[in-house]
């Protein structure tokens, strides 16, 4: 009869800090899973863009045209900072050129987009947003600007 030591291994409950819970939400690409984190009337200025998306329409809006011209995107943390009913999240965005791009029909290439979210929270829901992402990156990934070059 053996008497080796089993040991019995249990699963802690983590929490997962707001902004990745946001970013995993954005990463189902499905409004179900990524309106809860909003509130009905949460404004986005999408200040790289020009602009303002308000409430859930226009945050259905604002999906669908990201989905639409990546299907595939996926989103990634890489820091953020939560503090006094701010959050501030540097991500990551990689996906596949399949769709319109601000009028720009697909590539089908790869892009990687840098981005910053500056959120004001409101009972733990986003009310407010201020987008910037890195547009002339995307525009050179897509071959519509000159590669840089760095001497």
């Amino acid at each position: 009869m053996s008497t080796g030591n089993a040991k019995v291994k249990t699963k802690e409950a983590t929490i997962k800090p707001l902004g990745q819970q946001i970013i995993d939400a954005w990463n189902t690409r499905t409004d179900e899973m990524i309106f809860p984190f909003y509130t009905s009337d949460y404004v986005v200025e999408d200040i790289t863009a020009g602009r303002i998306r308000e409430g859930w329409e226009g945050l259905r809006q604002w999906t669908k045209s990201v989905f639409t011209a990546f299907p595939n995107l996926h989103y990634t943390l890489v820091d953020h900072v939560e503090n006094d009913g701010k959050l501030v999240l540097h991500w990551l965005a990689k996906g596949n050129h399949q769709g319109p791009l601000m009028k720009i029909p697909a590539t089908g290439k790869n892009v990687f987009i840098h981005g910053m979210s500056i959120l004001t929270l409101e009972n733990g829901k986003v009310k407010h947003g201020q987008v910037m992402w890195d547009m002339a990156g995307v525009l050179r990934q897509i071959g519509l600007l000159p590669e840089i070059n760095h001497h």
